[in-house]
C-alpha cells in the first residue's frame, strides 16, 4: 500500500517507522539532555513510563519484553554513571549515554516489528467479486 505526501509515494512501513522515530524521539531528547545533577529526575522511571504507553500492551511480547528490559538496564547504567554524588567520569557518561541510544534504536526495530504484524492487510476478496465491465 502506498500514500502520496507532497507528490512523493510512501509506502506504509515508511510511514509507520516514521511514526515510531518520532515517537521515540521524546525518550531520545531525555537521554541526551539527561545530567543526574538534579534530585528530582528519575530517567528510568520517565522512559519506561513512556515505552508502556506507546506500546500499550495488554498481554506481554516477549521481544517487546527483552528490548524493554534493555532499556531499563541502560537507562539504570546512565543514571549511575551521571549519579551527582558518585565519581562522574565524562567518557564513561558518554559510553552510557551512547549504549541508552542504542537500545532505543533496538526498541524501534522490535516496536515497528510488533505493530507491522499487528496490522490488518486488506481483503482482495471485495475486487474480485466485482463484476466485469
Amino acid at each position: 500500500m502506498q500514500f502520496h505526501i507532497r507528490g512523493r509515494a510512501m509506502s506504509s512501513d515508511t510511514i509507520l517507522r516514521q511514526e515510531i522515530r518520532c515517537s521515540l524521539g521524546y525518550i531520545r531528547s531525555m537521554i541526551d539532555s539527561y545530567s543526574g545533577l538534579y534530585s528530582g529526575e528519575n530517567l528510568e522511571r520517565e522512559v519506561l513510563r513512556f515505552c508502556d504507553e506507546m506500546t500499550g500492551i495488554v498481554t506481554p511480547h516477549p521481544r517487546l519484553q527483552e528490548a524493554r528490559h534493555l532499556v531499563e538496564d541502560r537507562c539504570r547504567r546512565l543514571a549511575q554513571d551521571t549519579d551527582r554524588f558518585a565519581l562522574r567520569d565524562p567518557a564513561a557518561i558518554a559510553a552510557s549515554r551512547a549504549q541508552a541510544m542504542a537500545a532505543i534504536d533496538m526498541l524501534q526495530d522490535v516496536v515497528f516489528e510488533w505493530r507491522k504484524a499487528r496490522m490488518t492487510v486488506p481483503s482482495s476478496g471485495r475486487l474480485l467479486r466485482r463484476k466485469s465491465l
